[in-house]
């Protein structure tokens, strides 16, 4: 090889490394974008959600959060009064000022406009990814706004979602039974977990749709 040719071999070399390192730093960045834009979404629709019942404030909306997602799932106030701000620019909030004894606080509640974000934001596909099921339990937790026929389609879009993880449970169980060793047996027990939650939940699915066709939705005693 002549010195000519090495240089040419090198710097060949030097342009699929500078690529592969280029597409390696774009595909991280676009994940993160996406990971952002779920999470977003997964705050704007639990904001939304909750102010079609009745005006809140960030504290209270704060605290039903981490019943719902779960008491390690704690949202700052960081984050809940940046989205008041924007929520309140884009006209989908109005915020009252509340004094009390002690401090001041901010009452939020969804205008019409908002009602058809939150609307929109409802029919939406569920984005896969990290947030999946806490975008599936915040849709959940209002979908008494939506028609019969919407809530059942989201019913069937969360049973789908079920399905999948039983699918995916069962193949990684078939692959770690051929391999008998002390950190299979233990992912085993860990899959096994998984695959009972989502079998549960696809029970659970099936008597809430059954709970739905009977009654047409919540029928009060009263």
């Amino acid at each position: 090889m002549t010195l000519l040719e090495g240089w040419f071999a090198r710097k060949q070399e030097s342009v699929l490394y500078l690529t592969f390192i280029s597409f390696r730093y774009i595909l991280f960045i676009s994940k993160r974008y996406k990971r952002t834009v779920d999470i977003e979404m997964m705050n704007e629709l639990y904001v939304l959600g909750e102010l079609m019942e009745k005006p809140k404030t960030a504290y209270r909306l704060r605290q039903s959060m981490q019943v719902s997602l779960g008491r390690h799932r704690k949202t700052s106030f960081g984050v809940i009064y940046p989205l008041f701000e924007r929520l309140e620019k884009e006209g989908y909030i109005t915020l009252t000022i509340q004094d009390d004894d002690k401090r001041s606080t901010r009452l939020a509640a969804i205008t019409k406009k908002g009602e058809a974000r939150f609307f929109n934001l409802m029919h939406e596909p569920v984005p896969e990814g990290a947030h999946t099921d806490d975008i599936f339990q915040i849709k959940l937790d209002s979908m008494q706004h939506l028609p019969l026929s919407k809530q059942q389609d989201l019913l069937d879009q969360y049973m789908n979602e079920q399905v999948a993880i039983v699918d995916d449970c069962q193949a990684e169980l078939e692959h770690l039974k051929k391999h008998e060793k002390k950190d299979h047996w233990y992912a085993m027990q860990k899959m096994q977990l998984r695959l009972k939650q989502a079998q549960v939940t696809q029970q659970w699915i099936q008597e809430f749709k059954a709970a739905l066709k009977k009654n047409g939705g919540f029928q009060s005693n009263d």
